[in-house]
């Protein structure tokens, strides 16, 4: 009897140590970005999750570190502003993020440096796997219970298996409908809307200030910077009003914003095109 309760007791035990090792912190930059540690073929580095990359990726001076197995084949994609990009692709021999492991990765090698940030997670390894960011604990979770939690709809794009990308619906003034890109990798409080929409909006360009900006790609776009009234998801869960914005030239996307305006935890659920959140 008492071999049995050890044994249900250390299985408890272990359970929880399971549970808490799921927990996967994380640090914010000043920019709102979200940095977590991951190993790529078995090297640790820090990676910003970027929901809006793609696929993953990893920069120069990491892949000179680790063994890059190449394989033959490559993806042709666009940036936001229009950059076209055609990258070869890598396979991964193990993609490990906390205790989990992540199989079928690819990811490509990108020759630009952000300080001691090694890459990109996209939301590739998670087309399975249910992620929830916690911006109040700053924690990551992977298959957290999202039972009985408020969720918008979100569309998938699937390019072939290779890049995956995140959608949802917003209204503007509570009269415009647009598709927007959720990008994480934007960091924080940016929405970028196609300039197309000033006119339906009734907005002047004149109203705005002009800017040209250049990309870390060298091509050049006007963004034109000022306030919109409102901001919401179509079924109102989540809102902003009087918020900074930008309405670009050439934008690729109706509309591209970061992540952390729908709330303070946020379960990015592919499988079942839905974000729930929990705040």
């Amino acid at each position: 009897m008492k071999k049995s309760i050890s044994a249900t007791i250390l299985f408890i035990l272990l359970f929880y140590s399971l549970k808490i090792n799921a927990q996967i912190p994380f640090e914010t930059t000043s920019s709102g970005h979200i940095i977590i540690k991951a190993k790529i073929n078995n090297v640790e580095g820090k990676f910003i999750l970027d929901t809006g990359a793609g696929l993953n990726a990893i920069f120069t001076k990491f892949s000179k570190k680790i063994e890059n197995e190449k394989t033959p084949n490559f993806f042709v994609g666009h940036r936001a502003t229009g950059e076209e990009l055609n990258v070869d692709l890598y396979n991964a021999k193990s993609l490990k993020i906390n205790n989990k492991q992540f199989g079928d990765q690819q990811y490509t090698i990108i020759d630009l440096e952000f300080g001691d940030i090694d890459g990109l997670i996209s939301l590739q390894p998670f087309r399975n796997t249910p992620i929830t960011i916690d911006y109040i604990n700053k924690k990551i979770f992977f298959d957290k219970s999202t039972k009985n939690k408020k969720s918008i709809d979100i569309q998938i794009a699937d390019y072939a298996g290779k890049a995956i990308d995140i959608f949802t619906y917003v209204e503007l003034n509570n009269s415009l409908k647009i598709q927007t890109l959720l990008d994480s990798g934007a960091g924080k409080n940016s929405f970028w809307l196609s300039s197309k929409f000033l006119t339906p909006l009734s907005l002047d360009k004149k109203d705005f200030k002009s800017v040209p900006i250049k990309s870390d790609f060298n091509k050049e776009n006007n963004y034109y910077i000022g306030k919109l009234s409102k901001l919401s998801t179509v079924n109102k869960l989540s809102q902003l009003e009087g918020l900074d914005i930008a309405f670009v030239d050439g934008l690729v996307y109706e509309g591209k914003t970061s992540i952390e305006w729908l709330g303070k935890i946020l379960t990015i659920d592919i499988a079942k095109k839905k974000i729930f959140i929990e705040e």
